[in-house]
């Protein structure tokens, strides 16, 4: 099955591969609250929903946000269980084993933790507001956390539960992969169409990868805030390749790791947003969300293997369970 978020339209639409990409279910939270990120428990039998009553708070920064993080049953769609959170959330990023997910808050100093077992919700401080993008290191022992508005990158000691350090760029943190061995990030960043290196051991900037130019008629980001040019990096589950999206220049760059060295580009739909990748390291998943497009990708000859048209409103984060 491919779970696919769709940020304008607040809903989680549902695709089965067996029968050719057709949809065979929708989900909507309820009430006001518009889905923002999806993920599966260990055993595929759990989908992991949160979301918010607003998105986009930049817009109107003091408006009362509500938030929830919910699951369902993976097959029929039946809610199982939801608890409230605070603010405003943005995405989140789930342990290795699967029990606790980190929600990032726009307008908090916070993670939200939720044990998928308990149910329980355990606040973290950290240092900056805009949290946007998280992400669990392979030994579940990190946490870091990319701000949409101070530019950092925060690390959380997820054993002890607590800020650890941080380290600032020269602009807004968007999506970040790590290598499974948890000794460097890639981050992109809001104006820059390309990524940076980061040394996880020292916290610092190594280096920076530009992606291949863009066309002469294409900008490099949006013309407002959150000046988005590049938005989506992924590594694949066997550390061979990273993948990332040229968001204004409607593509996609295949690296191969560790050298960096660039593969090929994969053209696609309109700003493309997000990936995900299967587990056999065989396919990838990207969403385009001003075309409302889903692509899915071979790996084994980085050729489009299907097209999934009107998938949603603005569809963004995406899962699947294999």
């Amino acid at each position: 099955m491919i779970y696919q978020q769709n940020t304008i339209g607040g809903d989680v639409a549902v695709f089965d591969e067996t029968k050719v990409y057709k949809e065979v279910g929708r989900l909507d939270l309820g009430g006001n609250f518009k889905a923002d990120s999806v993920a599966l428990s260990a055993d595929y039998g759990e989908l992991y929903v949160n979301g918010s009553t607003r998105m986009h708070c930049w817009q109107n920064p003091l408006a009362d946000n509500e938030s929830v993080f919910a699951a369902f049953d993976a097959h029929t769609l039946e809610e199982r269980w939801r608890v409230p959170l605070v603010g405003q959330v943005e995405h989140f990023a789930i342990s290795p084993d699967r029990r606790y997910v980190y929600n990032a808050h726009y307008d908090r100093k916070m993670v939200s933790r939720v044990d998928t077992q308990t149910q329980e919700v355990t606040p973290i401080s950290i240092a900056n507001l805009g949290g946007h993008k998280v992400r669990v290191s392979a030994d579940g022992t990190r946490v870091y956390v990319g701000s949409i508005v101070w530019g950092s990158l925060d690390e959380i000691d997820a054993e002890k539960m607590k800020w650890k350090r941080h380290l600032t760029f020269e602009d807004n943190v968007r999506p970040f992969a790590l290598t499974p061995d948890g000794k460097t990030a890639y981050v992109q960043l809001s104006r820059f169409h390309g990524f940076k290196i980061v040394d996880l051991e020292s916290l610092k900037v190594t280096g920076s990868v530009d992606l291949p130019e863009l066309p002469a008629d294409h900008p490099v980001s949006e013309a407002q805030y959150p000046f988005t040019s590049d938005h989506g990096a992924e590594i694949t589950p066997d550390g061979r390749h990273a993948i990332f999206l040229a968001t204004t220049g409607h593509y996609a760059a295949v690296y191969r790791l560790p050298e960096l060295e660039l593969v090929t580009t994969i053209e696609l739909g309109m700003q493309p947003s997000y990936l995900t990748v299967s587990k056999d390291c065989k396919l990838a998943y990207i969403s385009c969300r001003a075309s409302g497009e889903l692509y899915v990708v071979s790996l084994e000859n980085f050729a489009i293997k299907h097209v999934l048209k009107n998938v949603g409103a603005f569809p963004q984060r995406v899962c699947v369970d294999h």
